[in-house]
C-alpha cells in the first residue's frame, strides 16, 4: 500500500508541476532565494513524508494540490502595497480565490489553502489531516529556505528515497 501511495504522490505531483497555472508560480520570488514554485513543491514533498512517518492514512491528491496552491496568490509579495502582516493574513483567500479560477477543488482542498498560515488568522482552522501536514510543512519549508538558505527540501529529509522526486533515481 505505501509503495503505490509514494507512486501515487509522484504522478500527481508530476501532473501539478507540468501545468502551465503551477509553472506561473516560478515568476514569484519567495524566502530570500526561492522562488513560490520551488517553495509550494517543498511543502508537498515534505508534507507526504511527514504523512509517512506519522504513518496517517492521507488523500494523497488534496494532499498534493493542496500544497502546491497554497500560496498561488499570483504576485511578488516583497513589492505590493501589503504590510509583511496583511499579505499573511489574507493571501491564503487569495490563493483558494486564484486556484478556483484554474482547477476544481474540493472543500478538503479548499481548507487546505485557507489554514495554511494558521493560526494566523486564528478562525480559519485545518479541518483534515492532509492540511494539518500542509500548516506544518509550510512553517517548517519557510523556516529552511529564510534561515538555512535550503532550496530543495529532499536535501533535508534523511534517508528518502528519490521516488519522491518525478524524474531522479535512485
Amino acid at each position: 500500500m505505501e509503495r503505490f501511495r509514494m507512486e501515487d504522490f509522484a504522478k500527481k505531483l508530476e501532473e501539478m508541476e507540468q501545468n502551465p497555472q503551477i509553472q506561473k508560480l516560478k515568476q514569484f520570488p519567495q524566502h530570500d532565494g526561492n522562488n513560490t514554485f520551488q517553495h509550494c513543491h517543498n511543502v508537498a514533498v515534505y508534507s507526504f513524508y511527514l504523512a509517512q512517518r506519522l504513518q496517517w492514512d492521507i488523500d494523497v491528491e488534496s494532499l498534493v494540490m493542496g500544497a502546491m496552491l497554497h500560496d498561488y496568490y499570483l504576485y511578488d509579495a516583497r513589492n505590493c502595497e501589503l504590510t509583511n502582516y496583511q499579505h499573511c493574513v489574507s493571501h491564503p483567500k487569495t490563493a483558494v480565490k486564484n486556484a478556483s479560477k484554474c482547477f476544481a477543488l474540493n472543500e478538503k482542498t479548499k481548507n487546505i489553502i485557507r489554514s495554511h498560515m494558521w493560526p494566523m488568522p486564528f478562525v480559519e482552522r485545518p479541518r483534515s489531516k492532509e492540511a494539518v501536514l500542509v500548516n506544518m510543512a509550510d512553517k517548517y519549508c519557510a523556516y529552511q529556505e529564510m534561515h538555512k538558505g535550503i532550496q530543495k527540501v529532499e536535501d533535508m529529509i534523511p534517508n528518502q528515497r528519490r521516488v519522491l522526486v518525478p524524474g531522479c533515481s535512485h
